[in-house]
């Protein structure tokens, strides 16, 4: 009713009116009548020339004017919340990927204000269960080694891990590569032994015939602010991969020189084989992989000794 009450006092004409509403000419003018039946007055006089508001038309036109934009501000902040909730991905990252997701999100939400992201960051192992599980959407990931036919996988980066430890350790006393007999005399702090580089660090002692590492603390580095802290201020030895460098490197650790241990790893994204991505998730792929790019073409590195 108010639509129509404005769109004739906008225009002032019964049938330009109806034209622009797409309603016929005798249902605008039975809409025009109730309203003024409400109010109780007469709202326009018919002339030659069209439809003309009185005085009393003319205060309602006022408020009508503020009710309508009032009315489409609450159409447009429905509108926005119900894209909010479709505008949704679910992303699993590994500790060592979560940069590399939020710098992709963040690139993102500049083109997509109502972005929203469900981000649950576990190891490897514990997203790909949720992935397959249909719990997540995607999941960021170092690649495993034995890729299940329900998955597929894209692969995003390579990157390293290195030992590290904190300025001043008594390794750095050395004035050559430390080996594996200068690393078992120090405690460690690694994840389980289900996470690929904890296997890849126990077969790089006993390639050397040591009994080793020693784990001190065992962590999942979901927090590696807490895992280097906790290096920085002990004597204890750690990992650190490419996407974390920066952070580590800001908390004064360093990376150090180590005789045959190099452990490489690609980090991809994972998807389920038989699922299809909406298209929202789809971009979101497509800008990780730009995201890596521009990662590996201007990576830091830990100062190393």
């Amino acid at each position: 009713m108010l639509t129509y009450f404005l769109a004739v006092a906008e225009t002032g004409l019964l049938h330009r009116a109806a034209s622009q509403m797409g309603v016929s000419q005798p249902a605008l003018t039975k809409a025009v009548r109730r309203v003024e039946a409400e109010l109780g007055v007469t709202i326009f006089e018919r002339t030659p020339n069209g439809m003309q508001l009185t005085r009393y038309g003319a205060a309602f036109q006022r408020h009508a004017i503020g009710l309508r934009a009032a009315y489409e501000d609450a159409l447009n902040q429905v509108a926005e919340l119900h894209a909010g909730e479709l505008a949704k991905v679910r992303i699993g990252s590994t500790p060592a990927a979560e940069p590399l997701v939020s710098r992709t999100f963040l690139s993102l939400l500049k083109k997509r204000p109502a972005l929203h992201m469900d981000l649950t960051v576990q190891l490897s192992d514990v997203l790909i269960k949720a992935l397959l599980a249909g719990e997540i959407d995607l999941a960021v990931a170092p690649m495993p080694v034995d890729l299940s036919e329900e998955l597929h996988a894209i692969t995003l980066s390579s990157e390293s891990t290195s030992v590290v430890c904190r300025k001043g350790h008594p390794l750095f006393q050395t004035k050559e590569a430390t080996t594996p007999k200068d690393h078992v005399r120090f405690p460690w702090i690694l994840p389980g032994p289900g996470v690929s580089v904890r296997k890849q660090i126990e077969d790089y002692f006993h390639r050397h015939r040591l009994t080793g590492p020693h784990v001190q603390v065992q962590s999942n580095y979901s927090s590696p602010m807490g895992v280097f802290l906790l290096i920085t201020s002990t004597d204890m030895l750690g990992i650190c991969g490419t996407q974390h460098q920066p952070v580590a490197e800001q908390l004064g650790l360093q990376v150090l020189a180590v005789n045959g241990a190099k452990w490489p790893r690609d980090v991809g994204c994972l998807v389920r084989s038989n699922g299809r991505l909406s298209p929202l998730a789809a971009t979101f792929v497509e800008r990780l992989s730009d995201e890596a790019t521009r990662q590996t073409t201007r990576s830091p590195r830990v100062g190393t000794r």
